[in-house]
């Protein structure tokens, strides 16, 4: 498959309210976008199709795009994003129908920065709150089929089974535009923490890139000192690549994560506008 080939994506599941408008301000955050198209329903005056197509400048933003907006929701709808089948849109701009416009399953289930898109990884959410109020779930899928001993620490973590983890702990550290980052328990302040295999473990490896919003990494001191604490980027922060060991994404619920951005202060990253809570956690069922 050619470059230009690769910046063009296929998203379905749109919901009728969906404009061209609002399709291009749901997928600029990851690069720049040539064009957006929604087909137009022929039995209809005021309607599309369901489906639509984003073409981006780069190839690498059209991954990031997938990576990011895949399975997660878009006007309430859960949306599917893949790469475009070459000429689904032709000289003419005629579409053609909706089960020849996707490439095949194999073209699809791994992306440029080694994102699945499949659901045989698990998958656990954070309940946040807000000054004591819950204000939101975001839910991850961990790249177990990539770095299974890191996925394995946040996973327990998220559940409590070693009798400690994330619930009761707070969002300590938030940089608008870089990151949100939590999963100090044991000091809460970003000093402290612990994984389950002990106060700290080794990189498992850097396959994964920070390639977009909202991956999810380890937070470390340095070489080989990952314990609990992790961030969720905001942008791509490619100068973390080979420093961090990516480990997931978030799947669902982005807005809340920028809910949780907006509370953030650029001059005082350490000193939040309102307390953040890890306020539950757990495993999403699969099927959720």
């Amino acid at each position: 498959m050619d470059a230009a080939n690769k910046r063009m994506l296929f998203v379905s599941g749109l919901d009728p309210e969906v404009t061209e408008e609002t399709l291009h301000a749901a997928f600029i955050p990851f690069g720049e976008i040539i064009q957006v198209t929604l087909p137009p329903d022929p039995s209809s005056s005021n309607r599309h199709r369901g489906f639509g197509f984003v073409e981006f400048e780069e190839p690498e933003d059209a991954l990031a795009a997938i990576d990011n907006m895949h399975d997660n929701e878009l006007f309430g709808r859960t949306i599917a994003v893949r790469r475009a089948r070459p000429g689904a849109i032709n000289s003419t701009g005629m579409v053609f129908k909706a089960e020849s416009l996707v490439t095949n399953t194999n073209d699809v289930e791994m992306t440029g920065s080694g994102e699945s898109l499949g659901r045989e990884n698990p998958r656990v959410f954070l309940e946040f709150a807000v000054d004591g109020r819950p204000s939101g779930r975001v839910v991850f899928e961990l790249r177990d089929d990539v770095v299974p001993r890191t996925t394995r620490n946040f996973k327990a973590l998220c559940t409590g089974e070693k009798g400690f983890g994330y619930k009761g702990s707070r969002v300590h550290r938030i940089i608008p535009g870089f990151m949100v980052q939590a999963g100090d328990f044991t000091k809460g302040d970003g000093t402290g923490g612990r994984s389950i295999y002990g106060e700290k473990f080794d990189d498992e490896g850097f396959s994964l890139d920070h390639s977009g919003p909202g991956m999810l990494s380890m937070a470390n001191a340095g070489k080989n000192t990952n314990g609990s604490q992790f961030f969720i980027t905001l942008d791509k922060t490619p100068w973390l690549d080979g420093k961090h060991v990516v480990f997931g994404r978030v799947v669902q619920g982005m807005d809340i994560v920028r809910m949780i951005e907006a509370l953030g202060d650029k001059s005082a990253p350490l000193k939040p506008k309102k307390e953040i809570t890890i306020c539950d956690s757990g495993i999403v069922a699969v099927g959720q």
